[in-house]
């Protein structure tokens, strides 16, 4: 037997949780609505999803998001040629190593059989099926068009792991390089210019400003570094504390959004995201308030986030979606444009489509762009550092030497 958490609430609308063993979900199921309760929520309690054990350990493998990909595409063609869903998961279950994903399809597979809807058995795994694709597999089983949603999903999740993959691509060499910048520095500062302070003491020679505030920085470094780490420390913690409050999210956010060079790349991304969800709503049938909530979710800004939230308030009292969003400086004027034409014209999905893919492509645009700009200039700034650091240490010596040539 298992042993199942769940949440409930019983004939006096009072809710409860706790923990039940059971030999299966229909079994549970069964000995609480015996009880005369009202399942809220209802699952094994294994945890095994957050595990980051590998199978050799005897552990279960995390779901990823490349693995639900896999699973959505593989389960389009097979729905499409006519399998039954519940076969379809227990063979794409059957033929994966995936120990996580193995486990999670049998839970989808067990409630489906068991006479639940698919999206309801989806909506119990938060972490691996999101809002956006419980609600089209909700759409699909109330259109009977579940084979092309779920390739339509796939395509979109994999979509969406491009566009991480090119910005974190393009925040990762300027990281590296600046990283790599910050050690050759404390290098500089912590082991050669203290041997090259001993030879200037031996020539009682008076130094260059330059090198004098470079081997100030060094004494501080080297006389104080306990309290330096120390500091870095408290002040990392402190940092990390704050942006998991509400305020540093929304700071933070601010601050990717404004942020020189990079703050259009992240506009563009989020732009891009959450068209391609509306889009992809739109086009499948969800209703308009849905979607623009769903949109809100996945926007992956607060501010954004702020944006659809007001645009769904204008849709619920009736304006038009191009309405709510030329008020923002956020979106583009082009884009409102277009979306203007195409709830003029009826063709609001197709329209909305093809913005959607204007604005990935110019993603794509401003991606390379920095990415090319950053290379230059991080070795231009490196450069600058490093020689300044060296002309510094040698000044003394072309001192000294043009004295000694007189």
């Amino acid at each position: 037997m298992a042993e199942f958490a769940y949440k409930v609430r019983d004939e006096t609308g009072t809710f409860g949780s706790g923990t039940l063993q059971a030999d299966n979900v229909s079994h549970a199921t069964r000995i609480l609505k015996g009880e005369g309760k009202a399942i809220v929520s209802l699952q094994e309690d294994f945890g095994q999803y957050a595990s980051e054990e590998t199978p050799l350990l005897g552990g279960i493998k995390k779901v990823k998001k490349d693995d639900v990909i896999f699973f959505a595409a593989q389960l389009a063609v097979m729905v499409d040629t006519g399998v039954p869903l519940s076969e379809a998961l227990d063979m794409i279950g059957s033929q994966t190593d995936h120990t996580g994903l193995k486990k999670l399809l049998a839970e989808v597979s067990e409630d489906v059989k068991g006479g639940m809807e698919f999206s309801s058995a989806l909506e119990k795994h938060p972490r691996q099926f999101d809002t956006l694709f419980v609600s089209l597999m909700r759409a699909s089983e109330a259109s009977g068009t579940m084979g092309p949603m779920l390739q339509r999903v796939s395509d979109y999740m994999e979509e969406q792991r491009k566009t991480r993959k090119r910005i974190k691509g393009a925040m990762i060499y300027p990281s590296c390089m600046l990283g790599f910048c910050v050690v050759i520095i404390i290098c500089l500062l912590v082991f050669v210019l203290p041997k090259f302070e001993k030879i200037y003491a031996g020539k009682k020679a008076v130094l260059p400003a330059p090198t004098r505030f470079l081997l100030g920085i060094s004494h501080g470094v080297t006389d104080y570094w306990p309290y330096l780490l120390g500091g870095l420390v408290v002040g990392v913690t402190g940092l990390v504390m704050y942006v998991r409050t509400p305020g540093g999210q929304q700071a933070l956010d601010t601050f990717r959004i404004r942020m020189p060079i990079m703050g259009g790349m992240f506009r563009k991304a989020c732009l891009a995201r959450s068209l391609r969800c509306l889009s992809t709503m739109v086009s499948t049938g969800v209703s308009m308030i849905e979607g623009l909530d769903i949109t809100s979710r996945v926007s992956g800004n607060r501010h954004y986030k702020a944006v659809w939230d007001n645009v769904a308030e204008g849709v619920k009292e009736g304006s038009n979606l191009s309405d709510g969003l030329i008020d923002s400086p956020l979106i583009p004027g082009n884009v409102c444009q277009m979306i203007s034409a195409g709830e003029k014209s009826g063709k609001l999905g197709m329209v909305m489509d093809r913005v959607a893919r204007f604005c990935e492509d110019d993603l794509k645009v401003a991606v390379k762009a920095i990415t090319d700009m950053i290379e230059p200039a991080m070795i231009i700034i490196m450069g600058l550092i490093v020689g300044g650091i060296a002309m510094a240490l040698l000044l003394p010596v072309f001192k000294m030497s043009k004295v000694a040539g007189h």
